[in-house]
């Protein structure tokens, strides 16, 4: 028999993280041309980085609990896990992107079979149906180390959160060093856009979490600093692009990861509840289809003639991108993504609500 573990508001947070992705491509032209002028919500500045923090937490949290039940990890039934959540998906909107799109022909194309999305997003070469996969494959790179790092240091907690706290120190400081000598260069853009030290965040606090520091506990679960940061990370649209680019990422991780521990200890906004908990659990398909659908609904949008401009225009599309995308990703999850995962759980050893959902 497994353990259960739920965490509460986890999906709430990542049904935030999935909108506000969704909903800052709407009016990119990357994706699609409405014909009107519409503007950007100001909702979360980096949906992907909180998306970082909350697998990084996830993650690790639950494979701390697995070696200790378990007195070790199992490795191969860690990436079962993550083949069955991750690929059938990915490769499905990844066939019929391309097929509607007539991208095929991208010499980039490999890149996207494989995982490595983040290399040509980094030089600006992305596929651009599927450029979004570049997060993915940040986290699937994560996963090839990171697992292997939490097996060898068994029953060495201190020494896990060691190395993670080394390698986001290293991480920012090389970056920040690169941008103040050399600007916005190629190992920049690289240290920018794999972000294991965001997601180094999320372990840190699941590690500090776990261990029940009593320190951690007093700041992080204030419940009026919860609040704060909450209101921050969720409006952090209006001023994330006042602070300097080399810690921005940083920034929205820390404010993500004092919004996860809130949730878990009675917070003053609480998102556990029946709307965020089944947006946080479709929220892998909300993010993995979106920029077709905006595509396609722009180009109906476009053929309607419908004459609306302004605000009216702008509210519809959102309504109508938000409507459709929850829709077909519920599908999706429902009647493709569901056996897969029903399968996932016989790999467990620690079962989870919150990983039924997890990108990772």
């Amino acid at each position: 028999m497994t353990n259960s573990i739920h965490l509460p508001g986890l999906n709430g947070l990542r049904a935030i993280a999935a909108l506000s992705v969704m909903w800052g491509h709407v009016f990119q032209k990357d994706f699609g041309d409405w014909g009107v002028k519409g503007f950007n919500l100001p909702v979360v500045a980096d949906g992907v980085t909180l998306f970082f923090v909350i697998s990084g937490f996830l993650i690790t949290y639950l494979l701390l609990h697995e070696q200790e039940r378990s007195r070790t990890v199992s490795i191969p039934k860690f990436y079962m896990r993550r083949i069955l959540r991750i690929w059938p998906i990915y490769y499905l909107y990844l066939f019929v992107a391309l097929a509607v799109t007539n991208t095929w022909h991208d010499p980039n194309i490999w890149y996207y079979c494989f995982f490595t999305a983040n290399i040509p997003f980094i030089f600006a070469a992305g596929i651009w149906p599927v450029v979004h996969y570049w997060s993915l494959g940040v986290e699937e790179q994560f996963y090839l180390f990171w697992p292997w790092l939490v097996k060898l240091t068994l029953g060495k907690t201190k020494g896990l959160l060691t190395i993670a706290v080394v390698v986001c120190v290293v991480w920012l400081a090389c970056k920040w060093g690169i941008y103040l000598t050399c600007g916005t260069n190629t190992v920049y853009r690289f240290l920018a856009v794999t972000r294991f030290d965001c997601m180094m965040l999320g372990a840190i606090g699941a590690i500090l979490y776990f261990m029940k520091i009593k320190s951690f506990s007093r700041i992080f679960q204030n419940r009026l600093l919860g609040l704060a940061c909450f209101l921050f990370l969720l409006f952090s649209q209006l001023w994330a692009g006042f602070i300097p680019a080399p810690v921005r990422p940083q920034l929205i991780a820390v404010l993500s990861l004092v919004c996860i521990v809130s949730q878990l200890e009675k917070p003053l906004i609480n998102l556990e509840n029946k709307v965020c908990d089944f947006i946080g659990k479709i929220s892998y398909g909300i993010y993995v289809i979106h920029p077709l659908l905006i595509f396609c609904l722009s180009a109906f949008y476009r053929k309607t003639g419908v004459q609306l401009s302004g605000i009216a225009a702008t509210i519809l599309i959102y309504c109508v991108v938000t409507a459709v995308t929850v829709f077909v990703a519920w599908l999706s999850y429902r009647f493709f993504e569901s056996p897969f995962l029903r399968l996932k759980n016989k790999f467990a050893v620690v079962h989870s609500q919150n990983t039924m959902n997890v990108r990772m």
